[in-house]
């Protein structure tokens, strides 16, 4: 019998724990340590005469499988913003349809879409009413064309 044993409410407890400290900002890293703890409470409650060196060994594996089962997995997923325009307003804009409410002269002018007025390029003149479509944007001006 080992000096030192650790029971299943130990390992829940860390792994309670370890959960905890992931809330305050860990950014994944302890989730893996913390899941591997859950889980050897688990195997704790089926084989309590397990000896503690067994456990820790089981423990460090399962700690780095699910580390890095956790990155493999679900990191990559997490980096890829759901709005990748979101503060590039001009970007967004691209694809975008209008009616011009002035004419454009020697290819640059403005527009006002929505409450926002833009500045515009244009390798054409346009004449007012033109429907037009933005391809491109060069710094926070769109490039326009007649459609």
């Amino acid at each position: 019998m080992d000096i030192f044993t650790l029971t299943p409410y130990h390992w829940i407890a860390l792994g309670l724990i370890l959960l905890m400290a992931e809330m305050l900002g860990a950014a994944g890293f302890l989730l893996g340590a913390a899941a591997a703890a859950l889980c050897m409470g688990a195997v704790l409650f089926l084989f309590p005469e397990l000896a503690l060196g067994w456990q820790l060994l089981y423990y460090a594996i399962g700690a780095i499988l699910a580390t890095v089962l956790y990155f493999q997995l679900f990191r990559d997923a997490q980096s890829r913003p759901a709005r990748p325009l979101l503060n590039q307003r001009a970007e967004r804009l691209v694809g975008h349809q209008f009616r011009l409410e002035e004419d454009i002269e020697l290819g640059k002018g403005k527009v006002q879409i929505g409450d926002t007025f833009w500045h515009v390029k244009a390798s054409e003149p346009l004449s007012k009413g033109t429907l037009v479509e933005v391809v491109d944007t060069h710094r926070m001006a769109l490039v326009i064309v007649a459609k």
